[in-house]
């Protein structure tokens, strides 16, 4: 079917910049593992962490709001995109200063980025230009340019890799924040792949800030919700840098992130069903049936791949890595089965337009999520207690939405005639 080729065709693309990246981050983080110590890249994995999440809470809702409405804004996409991109990288430019200030009060792991007014100026930048990409790269999405956006994640991370063959050279002299100067720098210079978006387009300096405005308490709700999804994800390596060390914090980082390269393919596909059904929504319980089939049938797959090789991928990175996380990725494997879950939950309740009500539930497996995994890490002192307390609250709150994903996958068996209306699936109100 057309809808089903959309999906994949843009979808893929997604996840070719996802592997493409994590492949090419993959040679990132190994050349920092092979020319730093495990302590610089632990250090640098928590502020690379720091600095995706600070991007985040910068993007402001802006990127997940214009990927649902430029499909229905046609003629006004440059001007609100440049608007987009201006309010992230401000707002990310002023979080990443405050957090360059205050982080090394809070812990001597962060002493690195308040070292220097350069050390402050590299890191609130790399906070900037992560936030304005993050919105940048879901814009695109939501005008099916799937493969300018793979062109530059791959721009991204090759960047990167060269960047920190440099930086390599200085090792001793920089340690962690040579490695995430290479990130940030990395990041700035892939933008020049958008120079063709913008050259001849007459509308390609527009700023739509009265545009954008009208669409605040949308970007508000899927900021919130986004947040809460996201900051499991970019709070745990910082959670190990605090409970830990610096070198378990490196190993987990690395771990995840070869465990976050499966999880990409259901947040891929979930994430273009938002985006196609937001303009179209024809066939849609059966579209998502396909979502839902694909990643499922994929999870299965890496999980045994995962099960059989995890310790021989962390190896690649060096011994104290597979000895320290061996165990910790083959755990985190089983995870893309909730992830599944909630990330087409996510779809559902965004489609709907019911992001508000199901604030309290993913607001509160956000917390479950950190708290297993620091629950973990003081009760069993490793990595393996950090996954194994990750995993279980991920499976209680992919439980706990599961309703919602049910409701429409029973619409897209024969006989169902159309998808179940938008009360159809909704959490009970906390008590």
């Amino acid at each position: 079917m057309r809808a089903h080729r959309t999906i994949l065709v843009n979808a893929g693309s997604m996840i070719a910049a996802a592997a493409a990246t994590s492949l090419l981050g993959a040679a990132f983080w190994w050349l920092a593992a092979r020319q730093f110590s495990q302590h610089s890249v632990g250090i640098a994995a928590g502020a690379v962490s720091a600095m995706t999440l600070l991007g985040f809470v910068a993007t402001i809702g802006l990127g997940t709001v214009l990927m649902g409405e430029l499909p229905r804004r046609r003629g006004n996409e440059h001007g609100l995109i440049n608007a987009a991109l201006l309010s992230s990288a401000a707002a990310g430019a002023l979080l990443g200063l405050v957090f360059a200030a205050v982080a090394p009060l809070l812990s001597d792991g962060f002493d690195p980025l308040g070292q220097s007014p350069l050390s402050v100026l590299i890191f609130a930048a790399g906070v900037a230009l992560t936030a304005l990409t993050l919105v940048l790269d879901q814009a695109l999405i939501g005008l099916l340019k799937g493969g300018l956006q793979l062109v530059r994640n791959i721009a991204f991370a090759a960047l990167k890799l060269a960047l920190l063959g440099g930086v390599a050279a200085l090792a001793a002299t920089y340690g962690g924040i040579g490695i995430y100067t290479a990130w940030a720098l990395g990041a700035l210079l892939s933008l020049a792949v958008m120079t063709p978006f913008y050259l001849g387009h007459e509308h390609g300096r527009r700023l739509s800030f009265g545009l954008l405005r009208e669409m605040r308490t949308d970007a508000a709700g899927h900021h919130a919700f986004n947040l809460a999804l996201r900051a499991p994800d970019l709070l745990l390596p910082i959670v190990v840098l605090g409970l830990l060390s610096p070198s378990l914090s490196a190993s987990f980082f690395i771990a995840w992130m070869v465990a976050s390269l499966l999880f990409g393919v259901p947040q891929s596909l979930s994430t273009v069903l938002y985006a196609v059904g937001s303009g179209d929504r024809t066939d849609l319980p059966r579209r998502f049936r396909f979502s839902l089939d694909v990643s499922t049938a994929f999870g299965i797959v890496a999980v045994l791949v995962l099960l059989a090789a995890g310790g021989a991928i962390l190896g690649v990175f060096g011994p104290g890595y597979a000895g320290d996380a061996t165990v910790a990725v083959q755990i985190l494997a089983f995870g893309i089965f909730p992830e599944i879950v909630r990330t087409h939950f996510v779809a559902v309740r965004r489609l709907d337009r019911r992001v508000g009500s199901a604030l309290p539930l993913v607001w509160g497996g956000a917390a479950l999520e950190v708290a297993g995994g620091a629950a973990g890490a003081l009760i069993f002192g490793d990595l393996t207690g950090v996954a194994a307390g990750w995993l279980a609250a991920i499976c209680v709150e992919s439980t706990l939405m599961s309703r919602d994903v049910w409701a429409m996958v029973r619409a897209s068996e024969p006989g169902s005639l159309r998808a179940p209306p938008a009360s159809a699936g909704r959490s009970p109100a906390p008590r």
